[in-house]
């Protein structure tokens, strides 16, 4: 079966691997990361779950306050077809 990819399905293949590979980083690089960093800081694990998960939280809730209000403007300005590539 001899089948090309169009140019958009390219794109899209290209955005699934960056999305994979941050997600990779945010769910199991990133907290490895700030465990050794704060083991070696001397801060105990109990505290530094807790500063992991305030961190998180307070990210989580910036994104839910921010991301209605940038959507918007990408919406009304019309952001979005301009980033699309053309097929």
């Amino acid at each position: 079966m001899n089948t090309k990819l169009t140019r958009l399905e390219k794109y899209w293949i290209l955005y699934d691997v960056g999305n994979s590979a941050f997600v990779l980083l945010v769910a199991t690089i990133l907290p490895i990361y700030f465990n050794y960093l704060a083991s070696s800081a001397g801060i105990s694990e109990v505290d530094y779950l807790a500063y992991w998960g305030y961190a998180t939280s307070v990210a989580t809730v910036a994104v839910a306050l921010i991301g209605p209000v940038l959507g918007s403007i990408a919406d009304t300005r019309n952001y979005k077809n301009r980033c699309l590539p053309h097929a």
